[in-house]
């Protein structure tokens, strides 16, 4: 069975406000180690995470993007030599609301070839990007990002 990594996280939050997080570049550095992301959200663009000083941290492009439910893009990471080495995987996004201020937001990141560089590095983190996301979205306060 190939590697995956996937996630289930509630937040306090509307379906709306966290797509915006989620695709608004303005919002991404607020939670995703300071990287702006930048596409147009409709299938068959390109989608890049620039890091805060203009570099390119991530590239892929959009599978599909069905606002406030579901984004599928794929994920080509480029900032080492060791993940730009591997190609492309794939991250699906699915937000289910649980009530009138409560969504449920699972991430799966899958169809790596076998335990890359950027498996490894994704596995670490993933759980600091979705803990950023739901402590901004609950606390229009960014969380202390520790040391990697």
């Amino acid at each position: 069975m190939a590697p995956k990594h996937a996630y289930e996280i509630y937040i306090s939050t509307t379906p709306e406000k966290l797509w915006a997080a989620l695709t608004d570049g303005e919002l991404t550095q607020k939670y995703f180690f300071g990287t702006r992301a930048k596409s147009t959200w409709k299938a068959g663009a390109e989608l890049v995470y620039y890091d805060p000083k203009g570099g390119q941290m991530v590239e892929g492009k959009v599978i599909e993007a069905d606002a406030p439910r579901r984004l599928v893009h794929t994920w080509h990471a480029t900032y080492s030599d060791e993940t730009k080495a591997d190609r492309a995987s794939r991250v699906t996004w699915t937000i289910e609301p649980r009530g009138p201020s409560l969504v449920k937001l699972s991430v799966t990141h899958d169809d790596f070839d076998g335990e890359t560089a950027t498996w490894k590095s994704t596995g670490m983190g993933w759980p600091l990007v979705l803990s950023g996301l739901k402590t901004w979205l609950e606390t229009n306060a960014p969380m202390p990002m520790p040391p990697m």
